[in-house]
């Protein structure tokens, strides 16, 4: 795999290497999707309504924050880069605030207090998040070079959650632990592996030199947001998707644990849904090669709403069959987020053609920011679920109007709004021929620049 601009090919070590903090960096979503607002529940002892206005406020503060971390990104001008240099020094405070959220908060933990800190470790992980990113849609800058390095991005992403999902799976399951040590055994598990992730891409894997960028105001970002069509064409599916995941994720426990009976085995079922995820990226990285990024993505939020559907029927307490239901409705979970991010690093194409500036990091800050803005549904919700008379406390002995209402939102919302998403992208007008005719004409724009700077 070549990238123009580079003395030589970028190897399939460089990109494993370049991916590595994937792993931790995506896997610390998952709890904070689906583990950490029940945790805060029933371990901090806080109210459903506090837990749903702490992460909701988290996920406003840091959408309101990444894409402006992604232009400063874009300005940054070092001699280790403009991506990697914020990517090493994020890592020691994110370790530091994941200790405090995952182990140091205990029960009698004040609501501010619990604020305050998972606010700070969004700030943390979104300055790693926007870099790491920004950096991964410039190393190989093709079409289908975007999908490869993306792909292996979305491969130790899903092995950094399934990682994770299986520590907890083994600790609830095997040692009969509670739900509280399969939290804190995860925060150990992300403290450990961010330094040496970081450490991998960091001193193995290659940045492009790209000059510095004129610095835009947020309201020049905003009119150049609203101004690129295409962009608006990959943002609302992504948003879209972002609120199912959200409100799947976080009430997956509970749908799983107190309608379909597994207490025990709940944490497993996830574990085995995201190495599906993680056996489908091939799937769907060669269906994007095939049939084109956009027509992929159609088929994987198609396919996750046709197996979403199927939840109702799953047999109450009957692992096997439920386990193998998980594995197969897994198989689509890495390819939305693959093609999603494939297809923003080709938007970033057609801006620098237009205005000149290569601006990776304030796209895919917006891709962040549509992405969260989605996700922070899982705790409105939680609150949504209070306002239906759900109490966790009681499990399944909740009132059937309220085990309605958990039904609805973890299966109707979702399959809407991947079908939605799906609709979103009909007639998606950026495919390879013309991202090619972007790539040619930016490469000629540089060749002429340093023609012209060498006379």
């Amino acid at each position: 795999m070549t990238s123009q601009g580079q003395d030589k090919p970028v190897s399939a070590l460089e990109i494993a290497l370049f991916s590595a903090p994937a792993a931790p960096l995506l896997a610390l979503t998952l709890p904070t999707i689906i583990f950490l607002p029940p945790y805060f529940v029933t371990h901090l002892g806080l109210s459903g309504a506090a837990v749903a206005a702490i992460f909701f406020g988290a996920r406003v503060f840091d959408i309101i924050l990444d894409p402006l971390l992604g232009t400063l990104q874009d300005r940054t001008h070092t001699r280790w880069g403009r991506r990697r240099i914020w990517l090493a020094l994020a890592c020691a405070p994110l370790m530091a605030l994941i200790w405090l959220v995952f182990i140091q908060l205990g029960p009698g933990s004040s609501e501010w207090a619990a604020a305050g800190a998972v606010m700070a470790m969004y700030f943390a992980f979104g300055f790693m998040m926007v870099a790491h990113l920004g950096w991964a849609g410039e190393i190989i800058p093709t079409y289908h070079g975007r999908t490869h390095v993306l792909g292996a991005v979305q491969v130790a992403s899903l092995l950094g959650e399934v990682a994770l999902l299986v520590l907890a799976a083994y600790v609830v399951q095997v040692l009969q632990r509670t739900d509280a040590d399969a939290v804190k055994t995860m925060g150990w598990t992300l403290i450990v592996m961010l330094p040496v992730t970081v450490a991998m891409a960091v001193f193995g894997a290659r940045e492009r030199k790209i000059p510095p960028q004129p610095h835009m105001r947020v309201g020049e970002m905003v009119s150049t947001v609203l101004a690129n069509g295409i962009a608006r064409r990959v943002l609302l599916p992504d948003l879209l998707l972002g609120v199912a995941q959200g409100v799947s994720g976080g009430l997956f426990l509970f749908y799983f644990q107190f309608t379909l009976g597994f207490v025990q085995e709940s944490q497993t079922l996830v574990a085995i849904y995201f190495i599906a995820g993680l056996l489908g990226v091939p799937v769907w990285w060669i269906a994007g090669r095939t049939f084109g990024k956009d027509k992929a993505l159609m088929g994987a939020l198609l396919y996750t709403a046709l197996t979403t559907l199927l939840l109702p029927f799953m047999p109450h307490g009957n692992f096997p069959v439920v386990a193998g239901f998980m594995l197969l409705g897994g198989l689509a979970q890495g390819g939305g987020t693959l093609l999603t991010r494939s297809l923003m690093a080709d938007v970033a194409d057609e801006d620098e053609l237009n205005t000149g500036s290569r601006r990776s990091g304030m796209y895919f800050g917006l891709l962040l920011m549509t992405s969260k803005a989605g996700l922070a549904a899982g705790p409105l919700a939680f609150a949504l679920l209070d306002a239906f008379g759900f109490d966790a406390r009681l499990g399944g002995a909740n009132s059937a109007h309220s085990m309605a209402a958990l039904a609805f939102l973890f299966i109707g919302i979702p399959v809407l709004l991947n079908v939605l998403a799906a609709l979103s992208l009909r007639k998606y007008p950026l495919d390879e021929k013309r991202q090619a005719e972007l790539h040619a004409a930016i490469e000629a724009r540089h060749a002429a620049a340093d023609a012209a700077g060498s006379v």
